[in-house]
């Protein structure tokens, strides 16, 4: 780790002997410009401090000092000197690329000007305070947002982050300083970094600086509140902790990969603070983290909840990725999946459901925990309220997406609804003695019917009461009145009534259902195709089409074979149990060139089997025209021999 301290006589050297990884020395210890050690994407270099006034922007502006004494072309693109003498001074041969004028409300602020930087395209540029928020109207919203634009144009950029505004650490700092954290950078983001110090200043070292920084009053506050010195101490534990996890800490060795992290996705409030707990243990085994979100299946088209995409956002700011599967019974769901990705560890959030609830509907947490098995159940207690709507858990239910029937549809279902009913009564009126009131109303059901079949449940309404009131007027005495005589009469036709609205309601909903699942099967047909041709033409290896495969179809295993002389040969596998052989597996594909897909799932329904002839019919297709783009001679050159006509 790097040492840097304001005041210090060398500016921006480091420990005798020390090396941070990734600080690009040549063989002879040496140090390179950055820009001049990998061709393509910037590299980024960040100064991580446990809390402010712990010298970052003096550390920043010495580094830039330094690589330009070496010959490198450095810039400032932004740097906050709060107009200290010590930082002024550093920053004062340096050249500086002015910063943006942003008006917002009547007001100018000054922003970092990413297109002059990309204009002027120095080796290294200078950005302060990574994890600032862009006053609307920037280019981008966040400024490592703009670093991340510096980086892929091949631009190197130095930059400085404080502990708190890692995504992941901001509920642990929460908890510790009382103070929540409105600005974050996302893990992914400092964890890719090609090198990261971490400024070590101790409690009493800084409490002294912030008191000689701080106007008095101010300072006071501060000592006692966010600079507490057991606060420090905690800020300073947990960015050795990050630097540590992510690889920061020593020389660097082989990363060895464990298993995979599943966190469960649910509306709770507290469902940033589970991602965020599942991030650090990701991160303390070096595993991969996914997050899963079990659909249940209801047979209606349903709008994805109001609180998941928040959710997906974050996951991916942590550097995880999204799943989703379906199933009824969401502790096995969710534990099917994890034994299905190999996972160790399963984090969970506790529920905010009454003990009445769980009674009725069972407990998810103690299903899980109870047929875990050797998965690790992490339950992580509620924390906080929900930070903003995206992860709010709204009170009343979500309304399903309607589907609509076509226009002229519709148009048929009123015309049968006014028309039928009337026409039914008025055809049975010759035979009214010998078929009662009750004959009548059963035929004039099938109208009712017929009406919802075409049109849906309010056509079907309207049919109901036409055909209430023209059985009044025809079949119930006195006749060509809407007046009833008997008894028996009114209970007929309110029996009536209920049982053409009920028939009327089913028969609308199987109707929708029925066009629902055509929709639904043409979109996963769609989506096959469309998978097939993108793992065709996405993986460059046969392992990783096999992996993804089996991820997107939720299979217990994927094998792709080749024949040879006596037999089958395995070229690429994923999941398990594996067949020995193509004809050991409930589905079979061929391929292109022999080879065969053999598929295998243990809950492989007639439907999905299908889809997935639909998709490996795609994809060998897919497969076949690669092979033609690269047989095929580009256009307007000629083929065969070259003879000319």
């Amino acid at each position: 780790m790097s040492g840097y301290m304001p005041g210090r006589a060398e500016l921006g050297t480091l420990p005798p002997g020390a090396r941070c990884p990734g600080d690009g020395r040549d063989e002879a210890g040496r140090e390179q410009p950055m820009a001049a050690q990998r061709a393509g994407r910037g590299r980024l270099h960040l100064f991580l401090a446990a809390a402010p006034g712990a010298g970052k922007t003096y550390a920043l502006l010495a580094e830039g000092r330094r690589l330009a004494a070496s010959g490198a072309d450095v810039v400032i693109g932004v740097a906050e000197t709060h107009g200290r003498p010590d930082t002024d001074a550093l920053a004062g041969d340096l050249k500086v690329v002015p910063l943006r004028k942003v008006a917002h409300r009547g007001t100018a602020f000054a922003e970092l000007d990413v297109p002059a930087v990309l204009t002027r395209r120095p080796q290294v540029v200078l950005v302060d305070e990574l994890a600032h928020t862009v006053v609307p109207g920037g280019r981008h919203d966040k400024r490592w947002q703009d670093v991340e634009e510096l980086l892929e144009a091949g631009i190197d950029v130095v930059s400085c982050l404080n502990v708190q505004h890692l995504e992941s650490l901001s509920d642990p700092v929460r908890e510790l300083t009382g103070m929540a954290v409105t600005e974050t950078v996302p893990d992914a983001v400092a964890a890719a970094c090609d090198r990261v110090d971490l400024l070590e200043v101790g409690p009493e070292a800084l409490r002294e600086r912030i008191a000689r920084l701080y106007p008095p009053g101010t300072a006071e506050r501060a000592l006692a509140g966010y600079f507490a010195p057991e606060n420090l101490a905690a800020l300073g534990a947990l960015g050795r902790r990050w630097v540590s996890e992510h690889g920061f800490g020593g020389p660097a060795g082989p990363l060895v990969l464990g298993a995979p992290v599943i966190a469960a996705l649910a509306g709770e409030p507290e469902g940033e603070h589970v991602l965020r707990r599942a991030a650090q243990l990701a991160a303390a085994g070096h595993s991969e983290l996914i997050g899963v979100y079990v659909r249940r299946p209801s047979g209606l088209a349903e709008s994805e909840p109001v609180w998941l995409e928040g959710q997906r956002r974050l996951l991916a700011e942590l550097g995880g990725r999204y799943a989703e599967t379906t199933g009824a019974d969401v502790a096995m769901t969710v534990l099917d999946f994890a034994r299905g990705e190999r996972a160790a560890q399963l984090v969970l959030g506790t529920t905010r459901r009454t003990r009445a609830y769980e009674a009725l509907h069972g407990s998810v947490i103690g299903r899980t925990i109870r047929h875990a098995g050797p998965v690790e159940v992490h339950l992580i207690p509620a924390f906080q309220p929900a930070k903003h709507p995206l992860t709010a858990h709204l009170g009343l239910p979500q309304r399903h997406r309607r589907v609509e029937l076509p226009p002229r549809r519709r148009l048929v279902a009123w015309l049968l609804a006014i028309v039928a009913p009337v026409g039914v009564t008025v055809a049975l009126t010759p035979f009214r003695s010998s078929l009662g009131l009750a004959g009548a109303l059963l035929c004039v059901l099938l109208a009712v019917v017929a009406t919802a079949l075409t049109g849906g449940i309010r056509p079907a309404a309207a049919a109901t009461v036409i055909g209430f009131l023209a059985a009044d007027f025809f079949f119930t005495t006195p006749y060509y009145s809407l007046r009833i005589n008997h008894a028996i009469d009114v209970v007929g036709l309110i029996v009536f009534a209920c049982v053409a609205a009920t028939t009327g309601l089913l028969v609308d909903v199987l109707t929708r259902r029925g066009i629902q699942s055509a929709h639904s099967q043409a979109e996963a047909d769609s989506l096959a195709r469309l998978t097939a041709r993108a793992l065709a033409l996405g993986p460059d290896t046969r392992q990783q089409m096999a992996a993804a495969i089996r991820r997107t179809f939720d299979l217990d295993a994927v094998a792709m074979f080749q024949p040879d002389g006596e037999g089958w040969q395995m070229t690429a596998a994923a999941g398990e149990p594996l067949p020995a052989t193509p004809d050991q597996a409930p589905f079979q594909a061929e391929l292109t060139g022999g080879d065969v897909l053999a598929l295998a799932g243990s809950n492989l329904t007639a439907q999905d089997a299908r889809l997935l002839r639909e998709f490996s019919t795609e994809l060998r297709l897919a497969q076949e025209q690669i092979q033609l783009s690269q047989i095929t001679p580009p256009p307007g050159t000629s083929g065969g021999s070259g003879r000319q006509a």
